[in-house]
């Protein structure tokens, strides 16, 4: 995706894709004087030689945008990207979130949390969906009509790495299956478990494999489901309680279904209507009704997705760093806010 040089080791190449048809964008003049202005109210942060960039950057080459970038390195970069971060978050904490394993799997309102959690210096990430962007995704999705017909994962990644380069993905651009929920969430040979995993994916038989998974591998699951302007968040925290039930037993022991039996449309829509619930605003419930006949898929809003992002990675973040957050259904209601207000 993209190349990350270290300017006297790489500097063939550096030098390369300077004589080429490459846009310069050289951070250090600011980052340097950013630093000492941090490191002037803070004794802790390691001292750095200001005349000497080739000893504290690297030069990070965006193919898809031809743009080469100087910045600080890694851990230069996370201190000052965080920096306004410090108190509201502590310094104990933001490791423990930089160092977690962030699954987030399916990218419509998923890929809100993801760069929420990007945002909030998140740095270990694994990330799937099988999905292109298409217009209709536009209403509440992040993008450019310059992108129609990319793949979701490809276009997060990318957005990613553009925030944060020294970030590590997994991507998984086939989407989760219930034949690899297992990897997704456990990890691999020496690749970590998901310390959170969060659900965003619209095919029941794999929402339900996920957690099994999740409650296999003692992983806490959290879900965000939009209702118009409001949302709902689901956490089951199967690292405290590996007895929790599923979706909180709302579709009794539906971890015992095979996967014909969720895919049979006899099935699903009870099973779908029993876990978002009955206590849905007015307007996603008469949309319901008409799902198949006059609107062709669950309606979705740009403002749910966004506030969807900010609450589930908040809710994710305090989880990882070990808040007391348990098992349970809450919601945030927009419209609450504005009874009487218009």
């Amino acid at each position: 995706m993209i190349e990350i040089l270290h300017p006297c080791k790489d500097r063939g190449r550096v030098t390369q894709l300077t004589a080429g048809h490459v846009r310069i964008v050289d951070t250090w003049p600011d980052a340097v004087n950013e630093y000492a202005a941090m490191a002037a109210l803070d004794s802790g942060l390691p001292a750095i030689d200001s005349d000497n960039p080739d000893a504290h950057t690297r030069w990070i080459h965006f193919p898809w945008r031809a743009t080469l970038v100087r910045l600080p390195d890694s851990g230069m970069f996370h201190r000052l990207r965080t920096g306004r971060n410090r108190y509201l978050i502590t310094d104990t904490e933001q490791q423990q979130w930089a160092e977690a394993t962030i699954a987030v799997a399916g990218l419509s309102v998923g890929a809100s949390l993801l760069h929420t959690c990007v945002l909030t210096g998140g740095r270990r990430f694994r990330i799937a969906d099988c999905d292109t962007l298409g217009v209709t995704n536009l209403n509440r999705l992040t993008g450019s009509v310059c992108d129609l017909g990319m793949e979701k994962s490809l276009l997060a990644h990318r957005r990613m790495l553009e925030t944060d380069p020294y970030l590590s993905v997994d991507v998984f651009s086939s989407g989760v299956t219930p034949s690899t929920a297992r990897e997704f969430v456990s990890g691999g040979e020496g690749v970590p478990r998901a310390g959170v995993v969060l659900e965003e994916v619209d095919d029941l038989p794999t929402k339900v494999e996920l957690r099994r998974q999740a409650r296999a591998a003692g992983a806490p699951l959290v879900m965000v489901t939009d209702d118009g302007d409001n949302v709902i968040v689901d956490v089951e925290r199967y690292d405290l309680d590996p007895d929790y039930p599923a979706f909180h037993g709302s579709v009794g022991d539906i971890e015992s279904w095979c996967e014909a039996d969720l895919r049979d449309p006899r099935h699903r829509m009870r099973l779908v209507g029993s876990i978002v619930g009955d206590d849905i605003s007015s307007r996603v419930s008469e949309a319901l009704a008409v799902v198949g006949r006059r609107i062709p898929s669950w309606p979705q809003l740009g403002t749910a997705s966004t506030v969807a992002g900010a609450v589930g990675a908040c809710v994710a973040r305090r989880i990882v760093c070990g808040d007391t957050v348990l098992s349970g259904r809450a919601r945030v209601r927009i419209d609450e806010l504005l009874l009487g207000s218009v």
